[in-house]
């Protein structure tokens, strides 16, 4: 059976595959022409999103790790032992005891994750990373790559804070974290076929 990254990977990449056909159908609708689908672009969107989604998905398990959405029960004082943590996980509830508490979002990680991945960090290496992966895959030259960098990796981010930041804060909150890259992409399926129409473009 797939491990949950193959998975995650694969989704991502089928969402990338649609959004980019999506990106082609619009670019000749826009052009005044019709419709050929061009295998070479289509190939190369799929393959930076194969090359990218694993890291990406290693990158949220991380984030998840280090500020988890929902607080935790100790039970004790101390920070977790190892028969703290097989205890929250074999413990059940005594009988009569009701129903156990819903977990409670922590806010402070919930925002600490929404603006390190949307605002900063992740927002960056990606968009960077597209740029990079898309030019090797084009067979640019150096300068060329760099060049798109400088030029284009500002006006993507400022266009990503139109939509990102909302998908970000109910990934966080809702979605569980193996599935978090898989919303990401779906929410990002208007998302991919704007960057598709960047890549045509760098």
């Amino acid at each position: 059976m797939p491990s949950p990254i193959v998975k995650a990977t694969l989704a991502s990449a089928a969402l990338s595959g649609a959004s980019n056909i999506l990106a082609q159908i619009l670019e000749a609708y826009r052009d005044e022409r019709p419709f050929a689908f061009d295998g070479a672009m289509f190939l190369r969107f799929v393959t930076v999103t194969f090359l990218s989604a694993p890291p990406n998905y290693m990158w949220q398990q991380l984030l998840e790790r280090t500020f988890p959405a929902y607080e935790r029960k100790r039970l004790s004082a101390g920070p977790d032992s190892p028969r703290d943590l097989e205890k929250q996980v074999t413990d059940k509830p005594e009988a009569g005891a009701g129903p156990e508490p819903k977990p409670k979002l922590n806010l402070k990680n919930t925002f600490a994750k929404w603006f390190i991945d949307c605002i900063t960090l992740g927002a960056i290496f990606n968009t960077v990373a597209f740029f990079v992966l898309m030019g090797m895959l084009k067979r640019q030259p150096v300068a060329v790559i760099a060049h798109n960098v400088r030029t284009e990796t500002i006006p993507v981010i400022v266009a990503g804070y139109k939509i990102w930041p909302f998908a970000s804060i109910v990934s966080f909150s809702f979605i569980p974290v193996e599935r978090r890259i898989v919303f990401l992409n779906f929410i990002g399926l208007l998302w991919g076929i704007y960057m598709s129409l960047v890549a045509s473009r760098v």
